[in-house]
């Protein structure tokens, strides 16, 4: 096979890997889908562009390998596999990538307008996995509309989920340059300014281009267009426009991305904290003007005991003890009723009477020298027993 020659259908890479169809080829590699013949499942294969002599070559795919192994996010495409395949007399690289059933966001722009709120969820979902990749000392270099892979949702009212793709040309922060100074690397139209004047670049790079990407999804159009000149000296020049019709929030977030000052650019995770608000604010349940219904029927949802009402309390009561939140069953003791109350007082004061005659009785026959013990009526239970003994301490 020579250099660029796509392969055909049916052939085996890595002895495991069934290609099926070419879904799409850029500048260094092209990507087929194909079947993992060992575990039975769908991937994606990319074969990177044979160029044993050259040696920048071979440490940029050894990079990328590396790189894409090392990261997880559930916003980053996975790396399955990585290897060298040797079929043909030919060495080549190949990565092993899940497979985004979907098309890439260049795609979805084109077929027509997005809903802000789906917009909200892929900002707060690619400047977070931005985060995890600048956290690891790495720089995409080349955030663009096609290299956001748009799978299928599974949450109502969510029409996609997006995955952040290729790191093909991705730069280790603070490592030796793999591309000398003053080489353009990346897509013309999305690039940052300190990218277009041909120097090193860092993290805020990133998020520069995610806030063109983002608000070309707005607008369906791109920021900076023409040849590849004009698009580059235009970012140099001015910073991109943001319609009004966007909303504060959204041009204050788009605004700040798009400095042309690249320490003035907010973090990937700052980034991604603002566009979560904004996707609460885009969300169609937030314009709802009715109160939110308060549900009753949660699964073992705890008793609860609720005050008294406030007519039996006093006045001078305050507004906090008449409106204590309610308590949790078990929270403390259960109150005693007031029936077992009063029938205990009762026989407090019954037992009190029947001692006070008691006494009566014994100061009467001492003082006519009757010597027998007066007979008492029988009392049942407990309190019998303690009158018998009360009348044998007081006998003479």
């Amino acid at each position: 096979m020579t250099e660029g020659q796509p392969i055909v259908a049916g052939a085996l890479i890595g002895g495991r890997y069934r290609v099926d169809v070419l879904l799409g080829r850029g500048g260094m590699s092209s990507v087929y889908r194909a079947r993992d013949e060992s575990l039975g499942r769908t991937v994606a294969i990319k074969i990177l562009d044979a160029r044993p002599s050259n040696l920048e070559s071979v440490r940029r795919e050894r990079a990328e390998i590396e790189l894409l192994a090392s990261l997880s996010h559930h916003a980053l495409v996975t790396l399955f596999d990585a290897s060298v395949d040797l079929s043909d007399g030919t060495d080549r690289t190949f990565l092993v990538m899940e497979l985004v059933d979907g098309p890439d966001l260049g795609s979805r722009i084109a077929a027509g307008p997005i809903a802000p709120a789906d917009i909200a969820v892929m900002a707060v979902d690619l400047a977070d996995a931005l985060h995890t990749v600048h956290e690891s000392g790495v720089v995409h270099r080349d955030v663009k509309p096609a290299n956001v892979l748009l799978g299928p949702s599974a949450l109502p009212g969510q029409e996609f989920s997006a995955k952040l793709a290729d790191f093909g040309i991705a730069h280790l922060i603070d490592s030796t340059r793999i591309t000398s100074t003053g080489t353009v690397i990346g897509t013309a139209a999305y690039l940052s300014p300190e990218q277009a004047q041909g120097g090193a670049v860092g993290s805020s790079s990133d998020i520069y281009s995610l806030g063109l990407v983002l608000l070309e999804a707005h607008t369906r159009a791109r920021a900076f267009s023409g040849t590849m000149v004009e698009t580059l000296s235009a970012r140099l020049s001015r910073d991109p426009e943001i319609p009004a019709s966007l909303g504060d929030e959204w041009k204050s977030l788009l605004a700040a991305m798009t400095l042309r000052d690249e320490d003035a650019r907010p973090t990937a995770l700052e980034v991604a904290i603002a566009a979560r608000s904004l996707q609460a604010a885009d969300s169609p349940t937030s314009h709802s003007s009715s109160a939110p219904t308060l549900r009753m029927d949660t699964v073992d949802a705890p008793t609860l005991l609720l005050p008294g009402p406030v007519a039996e309390r006093s006045e001078a009561t305050s507004v906090t003890e008449r409106f204590e939140p309610a308590i949790i069953a078990g929270a403390r003791p259960p109150a005693r009723k007031a029936g077992v109350r009063s029938n205990r007082a009762w026989a407090v004061i019954a037992l009190v009477a029947v001692v006070v005659i008691i006494v009566a009785i014994v100061s009467i026959v001492t003082s006519l020298n009757i010597a027998a013990a007066p007979t008492l009526p029988a009392v049942p239970g407990q309190l019998g027993i303690d009158l018998k003994d009360l009348m044998k301490s007081v006998m003479p």
